[in-house]
């Protein structure tokens, strides 16, 4: 069994909630040929193909012929509509029945956690829902074409450049990186001046991060998309320091063209590296970024001498902060939030030695430091070593270690790769919201600036609830994630995922 990533750092699901996230996935999942289908079969896709066109999300994935069974047409069944009438690709489990051959099959990725388990799943596609008919109502089969729309802010980031004639400025991030985190009950505590205070507030909350963590792209792009919805209503404190928001944007992790290295000591230096997608980026608002293990750290974690086992989980987890704001036209505040995103098992790390930065992390298992210092991958030179990788990690797949043939080595991308992005946590930081009064529906550019109430060309929908908390004081950070493995035996789960 793989040591926990994230020890004693969580916030743990009771028991039962984990074995019914587990049951869910093998045993919930929706097939749809027009819109997600409820666990019924009844379809609610809101109106014809023709009603609704594609975004530039929909259709990008394409089966890995070596291990990925399902087809992309197949695949490409489960959306949902925005509310732009847009097809948008959505939430689909790692293995279905595809209903044209009966046949179980595997899609090789998975984008966590089930959303319909959420207690904010109905409110998400109250919000996201769109009136096809256009009778200025939501009807029933309308919100059950709803759901969460993988692509929505990144949809409107095009509208707006095309609006406002910006040139190479859209920002389109391929379909596996999606990943869903949610959890309902979440105890918040507070702590002042070192002080656990008394306090009673609990939030549901349901977050979606675009976090690839199998190739280059995010050493230098620092634009990423967020889906961000919470609701703490429950508890005595809810008046004073509760509230409710939904919102997505394309988020800043950082800025452009760098990333952050954690250095000894709990400090933080940017590593300069490649060129944003796209060029015109927005630099950051001071949120530490995307936090990604680099060789020198890697190395003095996982390859230890003998009597020792590796510490993959500090050497090669790495989170991304966000700081994610909706300011008026004027510039104020309405909403901030700032979550972290944590992943333990990426297939990547950053080695500037190697092509593009892309060291694969499961070579880890076939490689070795001599007495020397010399870092030897050659099977035939293994004697040398006095350092490498040793744990359950790797030992299913490097039974010899570095002796291991060149032959019998698996590539990155095998599902036999515990290395797949699977393990991740979502932690909880502020929710301030400054709605004192009037509307809930609020409009903003999809960088979450010039904030409004009614639509635009190229304006994201925004939920902020009637509430003004931002003058309440800080509560502690809330972590939750790290027990609801998405990658269940028989998933097939592999990188890039």
């Amino acid at each position: 069994m793989l040591n926990d990533p994230f020890p004693r750092r969580i916030t743990a699901l009771p028991r039962a909630a984990a074995a019914l996230a587990a049951m869910l996935l093998l045993t919930g999942a929706f097939v749809s040929c027009e819109g997600i289908t409820d666990e019924d079969g009844n379809n609610g896709s809101g109106g014809s193909d023709g009603t609704h066109p594609n975004s530039a999300a929909m259709a990008k994935w394409t089966p890995d012929t070596d291990f990925d069974s399902c087809t992309k047409d197949f695949h490409d069944t489960y959306y949902v509509i925005g509310p732009d009438g847009k097809k948008y690709p959505t939430w689909h489990p790692p293995t279905a029945t595809d209903p044209t051959t009966g046949k179980l099959c595997s899609f090789g990725h998975e984008h966590g956690r089930d959303p319909r388990g959420s207690a904010l799943w109905d409110s998400l596609r109250d919000h996201y829902a769109h009136d096809t008919d256009g009778n200025g109502t939501v009807d029933t089969a309308e919100r059950d074409a709803s759901g969460v729309p993988f692509g929505y802010a990144s949809e409107q980031l095009r509208a707006y450049n095309a609006a406002n004639g910006i040139a190479n400025a859209n920002r389109d991030e391929d379909h596996v990186g999606y990943k869903i985190a949610w959890e309902n009950g979440i105890v918040r505590t507070r702590t002042v001046n070192g002080q656990v205070q008394t306090f009673d507030l609990s939030c549901d909350a349901l977050s979606v991060l675009h976090q690839e963590t199998y190739s280059a792209d995010s050493y230098s792009s620092n634009l990423h998309e967020v889906l961000y919805a919470i609701d703490c209503s429950r508890g005595a404190d809810a008046a004073r320091f509760g509230g409710k928001v939904i919102v997505s944007a394309m988020a800043t992790f950082g800025n452009p063209g760098e990333f952050t290295v954690e250095q000894p000591r709990g400090t933080f230096t940017a590593v300069r590296y490649g060129t944003s997608q796209p060029l015109n980026s927005p630099t950051g608002g001071g949120e530490r970024g995307r936090v990604i293990p680099t060789a020198d750290g890697v190395y003095a974690a996982v390859l230890v001498p003998v009597g020792q086992t590796s510490d993959f989980a500090t050497g090669l987890t790495e989170t991304w902060y966000a700081g994610l704001a909706l300011r008026r036209t004027d510039g104020t505040e309405l909403v901030f939030v700032d979550p972290s995103y944590a992943v333990a098992s990426p297939s990547r790390y950053f080695n500037v030695a190697t092509l593009n930065g892309e060291a694969r992390t499961v070579e880890l298992c076939y490689i070795g430091i001599s007495l020397s210092g010399e870092l030897i991958d050659d099977p035939l030179r293994a004697a040398l070593i006095v350092r490498q990788a040793r744990g359950p990690e790797c030992s299913g797949i490097a039974p010899n270690g570095p002796a291991t043939p060149r032959v019998s080595r698996i590539p990155y991308d095998d599902p036999r790769s515990v290395f797949n992005g699977c393990r991740r946590r979502v932690t909880l930081g502020a929710t301030r919201i400054a709605n004192g009064g009037g509307s809930a529906t609020w409009y903003s550019d999809p960088y979450g600036r010039a904030t409004r109430v009614g639509s635009f060309t190229g304006g994201v929908k925004q939920y902020v609830g009637v509430v003004n908390n931002s003058t309440a004081g800080d509560i502690d950070r809330a972590a939750f994630g790290a027990d609801l493995d998405p990658c269940l035996p028989g998933s097939n789960i592999h990188a890039p995922n």
